[in-house]
């Protein structure tokens, strides 16, 4: 199924970044962290967003002795694996031939340079007030990441656990999403090894290559991507760069109780299905789930303090 882009009205010049009137406001509310659907804004606009500012970003990230961004180059299949850096070639250099190369950079958390920190901060009441939703009292680690893509360069097929904001700043980009909520898609089996780090990689359907709903996401719009929704991208004929704004919900039943039931089935266990019963979900996750979360938590604290 083909998606009909709703035309939207264009962002008021208020100082406001995200189109606001009633039509947007309706199709946020019904649609946010449920289904995906397309947004207009203004942050193609901004200066700190543009490459020559990315490029200064790049080289203060690269200067960090903890930063966690990444970059590739190659020709990767749709339905194939992420890459590995180059071993000759370094972020800002990946950046330097974006143009002519098949490079991918994914500048990550750059909300934690004070620049875009106080931009992240100036978006969140915005959507918060498009969404009906309090962000930050619902949801936890906002997150800002660019990613900046070679022309014609595929992402691969994958999922993230976050909900995501993509808005596109240069150049274009097709972006192909499918229905999280199709066990065809996505089987409980699939959901139980991704929320247990056991799910490295997901394959495309394929019936479905396509996806379950595109857009062509262009300078001005962007599209709001469901936690857990797969998806893969095709870049256009320029260099592209989107930037995405992140979110993990706080309290989330279905998988405390995806996690539980996934040591359930190696015990022999034959558990139920999450979403049948939120009673039993809340129960897994208040036992379980948490103590997983916990283990979890502590382990990762312990890796980044001891690099390990």
């Amino acid at each position: 199924m083909s998606a009909v882009a709703t035309p939207l009205a264009t962002p008021a010049a208020n100082g406001q970044l995200f189109a606001n009137d009633a039509a947007d406001r309706s199709l946020f509310g019904s649609h946010f962290d449920f289904k995906p659907f397309e947004f207009r804004h203004l942050l193609h606009r901004q200066e700190i967003f543009q490459l020559p500012a990315l490029m200064e970003l790049a080289a203060r990230l690269s200067a960090k002795k903890d930063q966690k961004s990444h970059y590739e180059s190659g020709t990767p299949d749709v339905n194939g694996y992420f890459g590995q850096r180059p071993q000759d070639q370094t972020m800002v250099q990946a950046l330097e031939s974006i143009r002519d190369g098949k490079n991918w950079v994914i500048l990550k958390r750059i909300h934690e340079d004070p620049l875009y920190g106080q931009a992240l901060e100036s978006l969140i009441p915005e959507l918060s007030a498009l969404s009906g939703v309090d962000m930050k009292d619902v949801y936890y680690d906002p997150t800002l990441t660019v990613f900046i893509t070679s022309p014609g360069r595929i992402t691969p097929y994958h999922m993230d656990g976050e909900t995501n904001f993509l808005a596109q700043i240069h150049g274009t980009k097709m972006v192909y999403i499918y229905d999280g909520h199709d066990k065809s898609i996505l089987s409980n089996t699939d959901l139980e090894n991704y929320w247990t780090g056991n799910l490295p990689k997901i394959n495309l359907p394929a019936a479905l290559p396509e996806g379950t709903w595109q857009w062509q996401l262009k300078p001005g719009n962007g599209v709001f991507n469901p936690a857990i929704f797969p998806h893969w991208l095709q870049n256009g004929p320029d260099v592209s760069v989107s930037v995405s704004i992140n979110f993990k919900r706080k309290q989330n039943s279905i998988i405390g109780a995806h996690r539980t039931n996934h040591f359930a089935r190696k015990l022999g266990l034959n558990p139920s299905e999450p979403g049948k019963s939120p009673a039993i979900d809340r129960l897994k996750t208040m036992t379980f789930g948490n103590l997983y979360e916990t283990a979890h938590a502590t382990r990762t604290k312990v890796r980044q303090r001891f690099g390990i």
